[in-house]
């Protein structure tokens, strides 16, 4: 080949590649400025690092879940502190806005891979069976409004993250129970009804403490940890409040008494009418097990064999044996809670020595009851409560009989109420001051748990499409790259063919 033909095949090469870049560059361009990558965007980073998060739940046990970022509380929040209320709404945005999990790029084969029992290898790679992110990224595209300025974006992005973030702790915290304001108005409950309440709070605390102390036995704040906390609320249920209790069955102390009478006739013939329910049903199944046959075989008989069925008939037996027995200790609790209204009954009324026709009645009606509560077996403290509802329907329930023990219950019991009400509110007031400790207690753990560090925001980056900037040279050279190579090959296959042919 001469020298003209050899500057004429690098001069028809160099033409064809600058051809090609040409080309490749403005499809380039064509791809990097088109609607799908041409857009603005400002993104960060989001990491968990506090205790749960890479099993996918929050401190309080919770599913971790990215949707705060996107509702309308965070974005309102967010556009509110940008300043950008008036001309943006939170249904504009949130399209616009997407969250992305960072997963390890050998995962599939981690989740997908298994040990075989016949490797016996020393060496083995750690598989797992689920994967939770605890890395993820926020990515805010300006097309709600494509005129933004960047720093409008960047600033709208922070704000959305920090109402998130926000957000977030709250949602993830161990959250205080409320105490029930009882104290402000004593009146409003009778006695019995307000140890109830208080009861039920105060356990609710105590069950609460009781569950921190299990998940965190260590923490401690100011020398206390969760498990003093418990110890102080159960020493109230069991001392102040068994007390309390006492103290109003054995007085009789109440703030109507009317309402109270009503209130132990009502449970008694209602725990009455169960029992003969509850007693029936025992009946039924006793005469069921009595009669079943427990050893149940079907043989089934075909032309050329005899198969032999064992019955399920011992599952159903053992099934009937299980309820029978769950009856049969229902009706003893019943019978408990019979006693127990009776024996309140008859403190109430044994107190009580009115005159006239009602005095007489109410005291007859206190002998029945203390007969009934004095019953051994089950069925005598069946008929005797039986008769105590009949009783009291015949005696107790006129206006007059019903204001006698009133005003005697007044009269009696004035000194002890007001004693008893100042013991009441000392109580509360002693929950109080545990339930403010505790949770104290619980902000101080969830500021430990959640805080800037252990949700952390971080990375905030701005994209936006440039000529000058390493993703367009990426882009350049992703595209043209391939279409100068086909052009290069084609040159050396016209040279390689132009060879052939002076060759021959």
């Amino acid at each position: 080949m001469t020298n003209a033909k050899k500057t004429h095949w690098f001069r028809n090469t160099l033409i064809t590649l600058i051809i090609c870049g040409i080309i490749g560059t403005v499809l380039a361009g064509v791809l990097f400025f088109g609607p799908e990558r041409g857009k603005t965007t400002a993104s960060a980073s989001i990491q968990f690092s506090f205790d749960g998060a890479a099993d996918g739940k929050g401190p309080n046990g919770v599913p971790l879940s990215m949707d705060a970022l996107t509702s309308d509380e965070v974005l309102t929040e967010a556009l509110a502190a940008t300043g950008l209320a008036d001309t943006v709404s939170a249904e504009m945005v949130r399209p616009c806005i997407t969250v992305t999990g960072v997963y390890p790029e050998n995962l599939v084969k981690q989740v997908t891979s298994y040990d075989s029992l016949l490797d016996f290898t020393g060496n083995r790679e750690l598989t797992i069976s689920e994967f939770h992110p605890t890395l993820f990224t926020a990515t805010l595209e300006n097309s709600f409004d494509p005129s933004i300025s960047r720093a409008k974006l960047e600033e709208l992005l922070w704000n959305t993250l920090e109402a998130f973030r926000m957000t977030f702790i709250k949602h993830y915290s161990f959250a205080p129970l409320h105490t029930s304001d009882l104290g402000a108005d004593l009146t409003a409950f009778d006695y019995a009804q307000l140890l109830q309440v208080l009861e039920e709070s105060i356990r609710h605390h105590a069950t609460y403490a009781e569950e921190m102390y299990e998940k965190e036995p260590f923490f401690r704040l100011g020398g206390k940890g969760f498990e003093d906390i418990y110890v102080q609320l159960n020493s109230l249920i069991e001392g102040d409040i068994a007390r309390f209790n006492s103290n109003i069955t054995i007085n009789a102390l109440t703030r109507d008494t009317a309402r109270l009478l009503s209130q132990y006739q009502y449970e008694i013939r209602d725990l009455n009418n169960e029992l003969s329910k509850q007693q029936d049903r025992l009946k039924k199944l006793d005469g069921l097990i009595a009669a079943y046959d427990k050893n149940e075989i079907i043989y089934l008989s075909t032309a050329d064999s005899l198969t032999k069925i064992d019955g399920n008939s011992s599952e159903t037996y053992d099934a009937l044996v299980t309820e029978q027995k769950e009856v049969s200790d229902g009706i003893t609790e019943i019978n408990s809670r019979i006693t127990t209204y009776q024996l309140k009954l008859s403190d109430l009324l044994k107190g009580f020595e009115g005159t006239g026709a009602a005095g007489t009645q109410i005291q007859a009606t206190g002998s029945v009851v203390t007969a009934a509560a004095e019953g051994d077996e089950a069925g005598d403290a069946a008929e005797a409560a039986e008769a105590v509802a009949t009783d009291m329907t015949e005696s107790l329930l006129t206006d007059e009989e019903i204001a006698a023990a009133a005003k005697a219950a007044e009269a009696m019991s004035t000194t002890q109420m007001d004693a008893l009400e100042n013991d009441l509110r000392a109580l509360m007031d002693k929950h109080q001051r545990i339930a403010d400790e505790f949770e104290e207690m619980l902000k101080a753990y969830n500021s430990e748990e959640l805080n800037e560090v252990t949700v952390n925001i971080y990375g905030y980056k701005y994209n936006t499409p440039k000529v000058l900037s390493g993703a367009f040279i990426k882009q350049v050279i992703k595209t043209a790259g391939p279409i100068c190579a086909l052009g290069f090959m084609v040159c050396m296959i016209g040279l390689i063919r132009s060879r052939k042919k002076e060759t021959v």
